[in-house]
């Protein structure tokens, strides 16, 4: 007696039914699309508490203390804007040095700041001048009216905190936000991404936003070290960033390092 489940082999090769394994193929196709469509689900955002947060400040302030390295700056204010490559050495507390290159390599001007002393060379112009470190001098070369201190540790992901009387951090979809209040109207807004990273600070008095700090293009090979900073001051409309290349993090900087010389035969003039 012959199986009727099993077919009898007779020797002839079997063919397959070509519509329905078209359809097959059709229908795999069009489930393997909807998977692809279909966004990945979002992690789950890890617990961290103000407590955590401001301990990452703190490793940040403490992990970079030195830079030399090229960079991309771009200015912007209400009488134009500018872009330039320079040489970039900066050290806290509040050592800078920046060399504005041209096209072709050529230095077109050198700016040092050292124990609260700003000094300028113009090559091109033949001219040298040196004065007083005030917010008011270095925001004519960067646009921000800062101290040099507050200028190296905001290029050097190091946000300085308002002293506040009180706080509240709120949990949005995939990040936090830390709001301190200080007196005098001082408020400070900090943003971090999921990870518990800074990526945005805002300095307030009253709902009037003074400064505005982020930073972005994290370097996990150089300590999430940011390859971008980029600074805003509203109500001067004023602004200036900086694109890191060729970063060398906490190298040996002597303090010769930070104090320009005038070319021979050119007379020291004042900073006005």
């Amino acid at each position: 007696m012959i199986n009727m489940f099993w077919p009898p082999t007779t020797g002839q090769k079997k063919r397959c039914n070509r519509p329905r394994f078209h359809q097959f193929l059709l229908v795999a196709g069009m489930a393997l699309l909807l998977t692809n469509c279909v966004p990945a689900p979002k992690l789950p955002l890890p617990e961290m508490n103000e407590q955590a947060l401001l301990q990452r400040l703190q490793i940040n302030a403490s992990a970079f203390n030195s830079l030399r390295g090229m960079a991309r700056i771009r200015t912007e204010d209400p009488n134009g804007s500018a872009s330039a490559r320079q040489v970039l050495l900066l050290a806290k507390p509040g050592r800078l040095r920046a060399e504005v290159l041209g096209p072709f390599g050529q230095p077109l001007l050198l700016l040092a700041a050292r124990d609260d002393v700003l000094r300028v060379s113009l090559p091109r112009e033949q001219r040298f001048l040196q004065g007083t470190a005030t917010p008011e001098r270095i925001a004519r070369f960067t646009r921000a009216a800062l101290t040099a201190e507050q200028l190296v540790r905001l290029a050097l992901y190091d946000v300085p905190l308002i002293a506040y009387r009180d706080s509240a951090l709120t949990q949005h979809e995939q990040s936090y936000r830390l709001l301190l209040n200080g007196d005098d109207s001082r408020r400070q807004q900090l943003d971090f991404d999921a990870s518990g990273r800074l990526v945005k600070a805002i300095y307030f008095r009253d709902e009037t936003a003074l400064l505005t700090v982020a930073y972005d293009r994290f370097d996990e090979n150089q300590s999430g070290f940011p390859q971008r900073v980029s600074v805003t001051m509203p109500v001067q409309e004023a602004s200036f960033s900086l694109a890191y290349s060729d970063v060398e993090l906490n190298p040996q900087l002597s303090a010769d390092h930070f104090i320009l010389q005038p070319p021979a035969g050119v007379v020291t003039e004042a900073l006005p």
